[in-house]
């Protein structure tokens, strides 16, 4: 828990509050995560220390500025040492009091005026690196302005890097969050608050004409997508633009949604079918995203257990059906069980006829499964 960082209760108890309200804010920027609290120091050799360096999401990176206060003099805002020093290395008070106000007016009564100074100055380095794409001839800047412009992207949802930060950039990065209806996606046990979609594309080479765009999910968001290996999105060529392929990239999230929403249903459906057609046989099923149904079955005075496993793409992919002796056990000491692999199958057919193939199917075989249960038998 927060309350717990050690470096925390180690903080002057004035800086305490303030400090621990941007180490609480789960997004500063584009970025949804914490900031990070690196390391503390004291600037006058006190018990307490007052000042102290802070590691802040930034365009698929991390910013790192050290905060300095003066716990001697409280009413006074801090200072701060940026990791970028092309960053306001000569600031002027009138660019501050209009792109930081908070710290112009710095209140040491408000619990949030830290957050707020960072919130200014986050926002005001993005305009600095925007304007340092302008420097780097015409493919950049039109990126970005053509992105903003002729798409439905705002520029709140855009943060831009050029790398290495302080000399001749070699690279340049632009961070673009993905904003979809991500509730229509279907239930599910370990769903996030923070299901989040962003591009990160980078630009490399001495035209910017090398481009590696990557899809980065929540994890929640990945899963439920099926994992990163059903998710191959178009290769941008050099002679695209972002302004053309980011709404490739959006076209194909939402078609990822709908088929999730459709194999959700289809599963459900499923189940649904074989509650219905088996309603005193049921043990139990998975009732949040319907991945698997286990029922007690009988013939010819042999009892024995059918698990259903769907697949998250059923049902373009067939179920898997395992069968389980009640009786037998193997030597192991586990009950003994087999898994059908021939099973009759189409995923044009509806459930209702789906389900009663393979309950025929099942019975038709099972006396096969009852002679090996026995064969396998080692008590």
């Amino acid at each position: 828990m927060l309350n717990q960082h050690p470096l925390l209760n180690t903080i002057d108890s004035y800086i305490e509050p303030l400090l621990k309200r941007v180490l609480q804010t789960k997004r500063l920027g584009v970025c949804y995560g914490l900031i990070k609290l690196d390391s503390v120091s004291s600037s006058c050799d006190r018990n307490k220390n007052d000042c102290f360096k802070l590691s802040i999401p930034y365009a698929g990176e991390h910013l790192t500025w050290n905060i300095l206060f003066d716990s001697q003099c409280p009413e006074m805002g801090p200072d701060f040492i940026f990791n970028d020093q092309n960053f306001l290395m000569d600031p002027d008070i009138d660019i501050l009091s209009t792109s930081v106000p908070s710290l112009v007016k710095w209140n040491p009564n408000d619990n949030d005026a830290l957050l707020n100074v960072l919130r200014e100055l986050l926002v005001y380095y993005k305009e600095h690196q925007i304007q340092s794409l302008a420097k780097q001839g015409d493919r950049l800047q039109f990126e970005y302005s053509t992105l903003v412009g002729e798409t439905e992207i705002c520029k709140e949802d855009i943060e831009v890097m050029m790398l290495p930060l302080g000399s001749k950039p070699i690279e340049a990065r632009f961070l673009i969050r993905i904003s979809l209806d991500y509730s229509r996606l279907p239930p599910r046990i370990n769903k996030s608050q923070n299901d989040e979609a962003m591009l990160l594309v980078t630009f490399y080479g001495p035209d910017w004409n090398r481009i590696l765009p990557q899809l980065v999910l929540s994890k929640t968001l990945e899963d439920a997508f099926g994992g990163p290996e059903s998710l191959h999105i178009p290769p941008l060529p050099p002679n695209k633009y972002l302004m053309d392929y980011v709404p490739e990239v959006i076209k194909f999230i939402e078609e990822k949604i709908n088929s999730v929403v459709k194999c959700f249903e289809s599963r459900k459906e499923f189940i649904t079918v074989l509650i219905v057609l088996q309603r005193g046989s049921i043990l139990e099923y998975d009732a949040t995203e319907f991945n698997w149904i286990a029922i007690l079955m009988e013939h010819r005075d042999f009892h024995f257990l059918i698990y259903f496993h769907l697949p998250l793409t059923f049902p373009k992919e067939k179920p898997q059906i395992t069968l389980q002796s009640v009786y037998h056990m193997t030597s192991q000491g586990t009950l003994y069980k087999e898994v059908l692999d021939d099973v009759p199958y189409s995923p044009r057919w509806s459930n209702t006829t789906m389900v009663n193939k393979l309950l025929t199917y099942i019975i038709e075989t099972v006396q096969k499964f009852q002679a090996n249960s026995v064969r396998n038998n080692r008590f």
